[in-house]
């Protein structure tokens, strides 16, 4: 798979990752880890009911959540999103 797409938010590296859960399912996480700290990174699944069989369909998925990210919880690392 390619790279997971990634930005700088509020001092914080997002990122979304795609997971594999079965064969052929195909889901989203995303990442956030404080920048220039690495012993600071959580993980935030998408909910369960949102998956993808393909892969290139995820992706896109991925950019969209990530541009959705307005900003991050400094205290719980856990992201805010706009409006998709």
């Amino acid at each position: 798979m390619n790279a997971s797409p990634q930005r700088h938010i509020d001092g914080f590296q997002v990122g979304c990752e795609i997971v594999s859960l079965d064969a052929g399912v195909l889901a989203i996480v995303v990442t956030v880890s404080r920048t220039g700290n690495g012993d600071f990174q959580q993980r935030w699944s998408l909910p369960r009911f949102v998956t993808f069989a393909d892969a290139a369909v995820a992706r896109r998925h991925a950019e969209l959540v990530l541009s959705g990210i307005k900003s991050v919880d400094a205290a719980t690392g856990e992201p805010r999103y706009g409006i998709l």
